[in-house]
């Protein structure tokens, strides 16, 4: 393993979602979907579903809080034939009624209703059944006028996960999934190469974005697609940010206006740039990041040692990255002792020659 991917990893262990908060996260789920499926408020069936970063295994904690601090999205589907403002108000009616949550409720927004902890919270999108998509959420226009429109984040995950391709670091870990009435969110135990990129490339944007207005902030949609569609594959965590990285630019579509779109993958019609035109201070601040993290990231395996953890240090906080190198000057120490280092042709300390990688499969087309 490169040392580089071993401060790497240490740092995505330190920056990923803390066991308490995925307990936390959990028994969330469970209780608002258990809520919302049981009310006679909404007198069709509902379905609650995981969406978003948690279910797709690239959540990360937010900057400031406590290492038990989570975000988190679900969508609550009613099965009828409601129209949007209905389904939006019919959703935010049981959670007002309800004395737990009803103090924790902000004002409405555009898409969903936020139930908000002291540094944590819960995002909850009303929506219907789809036709040409996997659902229809909801999104008010303006104060009185609400309209459907598509969303795809099942097809969505399905698509990210094959192009993770299950590979792990220096891992024989392999996966199990569990069902109930209310779709809890996926357990990771260990997360692939492409999803610890994306945690990587997240908590660099918020920390860019840390003292700006959060709207600016590109969206994780936005990250994770293009993350995906650069991943190649790489089975080193090193070689895959760099890869990726220096791909991210690649990814993005043009129009005959040299217009720059973001598609899901899975569904055409849903345009992840669709402010742009009307906010195109959103626009500038993407390429601002994007041009910040291919300059701070994009050469990670060609950075002198010192500058590197200074960089680091910058992005993921002083003591995640003294932590990592520490763990490493460790890891060399014990190498050293038993004889198994290997040298770069540059005569740079590389790590233990013993260990072995996760094969890619191959069993999915582009």
């Amino acid at each position: 393993m490169r040392d580089t991917t071993f401060v790497l990893q240490k740092i995505c262990k330190q920056i990923a979602l803390s066991d308490t908060a995925k307990e936390t996260v959990v028994r969330e789920y469970k209780a608002l979907g258990e809520l919302i499926t049981n009310s006679d408020r909404i007198t069709s069936d509902v379905d609650v579903k995981p969406q978003g970063s948690y279910n797709l295994g690239t959540a990360i904690k937010p900057l400031n809080g406590s290492d038990d601090d989570f975000d988190i999205d679900l969508v609550a589907v009613i099965h009828g034939s409601l129209n949007a403002a209905e389904t939006k108000h019919s959703v935010g009616d049981v959670l007002k009624s309800s004395g737990l949550y009803a103090k924790k409720l902000l004002p409405e927004k555009n898409r969903a209703w936020t139930i908000k902890y002291q540094d944590s919270h819960v995002d909850v999108v009303p929506g219907v059944d789809g036709q040409q998509s996997d659902i229809m959420i909801t999104n008010r226009i303006d104060k009185n006028t609400y309209r459907y429109r598509q969303s795809s984040p099942f097809e969505f995950k399905t698509w990210f996960m094959q192009k993770g391709q299950d590979i792990y670091q220096n891992s024989t870990f392999s996966k199990g999934y569990v069902r109930a009435e209310v779709e809890a969110p996926e357990e990771y135990k260990e997360y692939t190469i492409l999803q610890e990129v994306v945690q990587l490339l997240k908590y660099h944007r918020n920390k860019m974005f840390e003292k700006r207005d959060d709207k600016l902030k590109p969206i994780s949609m936005i990250v994770t697609i293009l993350a995906a569609k650069a991943y190649t594959g790489q089975d080193d965590l090193s070689d895959a940010l760099v890869s990726v990285v220096n791909g991210l630019r690649k990814q993005i579509e043009y129009d005959l206006n040299e217009n720059p779109h973001i598609f899901n993958p899975t569904n055409n019609s849903e345009d992840f740039t669709d402010k742009w035109q009307d906010h195109p201070e959103r626009k500038d601040a993407f390429f601002e990041w994007l041009r910040s993290v291919e300059s701070d990231l994009g050469t990670t395996n060609q950075t002198e040692i010192m500058q590197w953890h200074e960089r680091l240090s910058s992005i993921y906080g002083a003591n995640r990255v003294q932590n990592a190198f520490e763990a490493l000057g460790e890891r060399q120490s014990e190498v050293q002792r038993q004889g198994r280092v290997s040298l770069n042709s540059n005569g740079v300390f590389e790590g233990d020659t013993s260990e072995k990688k996760v094969r890619p499969h191959t069993y999915w087309g582009d």
